[in-house]
């Protein structure tokens, strides 16, 4: 109940995030000219996420309900919930201790914006993991949710400063061409990249951005992350 009318919240940045459906470790989404048809079979185990950013009193009757639960008339189908995962964060609680690098694994597809600029009203998709854009994306997600006293005061330089803390090192990206709606598709990127962390004097910057990175694993990255785009996983090496 609470997430369908959290969905129905008219702002840019939605306190929530769904992922796709998973099948194992294989992403169920239809991509342009894939002639293969996605169905749900009974009797196989799928998996998905999804996150909320909640008030201090989260409707605890609603989670501990999920457990074991059913749900009727999913497409004509019964589904059943088991194993559910609860993890409860806080917005203070989030980043990671002083790694070397960051590995992030992008396992829906991540569509990256850049601005309107001049005449260009419409801003264009990129295909690769820029660190300003994908910390940028992260702190405009970020100070929409977020407590006043945990804002982000300097958006801008601190996406600037990650592009020169983050120096990606390895990467295995693929281009994707989406399906969106009956009418529209639009590009984006999907894979992993690794980023060497580099030295720096700058520990607050640093630490805002491990936070980010830390954040982006529940709310994900880029534009439509209510509808199962962006969704990463990020790994640490110390």
């Amino acid at each position: 109940k609470t997430y369908a009318k959290m969905s129905q919240y008219n702002q840019l940045f939605k306190p929530l995030a769904v992922s796709p459906i998973y099948y194992g470790n294989r992403t169920l989404i239809k991509f342009y000219n894939d002639s293969t048809v996605l169905h749900l079979l009974p009797d196989r185990v799928y998996s998905f996420t999804y996150s909320m950013i909640l008030g201090e009193n989260p409707p605890l009757d609603e989670i501990i309900s999920l457990e074991n639960s059913e749900v009727n008339d999913v497409f004509g189908a019964r589904v059943i919930l088991e194993q559910v995962q609860i993890d409860v964060r806080k917005f203070s609680s989030l980043g990671f201790k002083k790694p070397r690098g960051v590995r992030l694994e992008f396992t829906s597809p991540v569509l990256l914006q850049l601005p309107s600029y001049r005449r260009f009203k419409r801003g264009r998709y990129v295909l690769f993991p820029i660190p300003s854009l994908i910390i940028g994306s992260l702190i405009d997600h970020w100070n929409a949710n977020c407590d006043i006293n945990m804002l982000i005061k300097r958006p801008a330089f601190l996406a600037l400063y990650s592009n020169y803390l983050m120096m990606e090192s390895a990467y295995n990206l693929k281009p994707v061409t989406i399906i969106y709606d009956e009418s529209r598709k639009i590009r984006g990127f999907m894979g992993w990249v690794f980023y060497d962390l580099r030295k720096c004097r700058n520990n607050i910057s640093f630490k805002r951005i491990m936070a980010l990175l830390d954040y982006a694993q529940y709310v994900g990255v880029g534009k439509s992350r209510a509808t199962g785009f962006g969704q990463v996983k990020v790994s640490c090496v110390y």
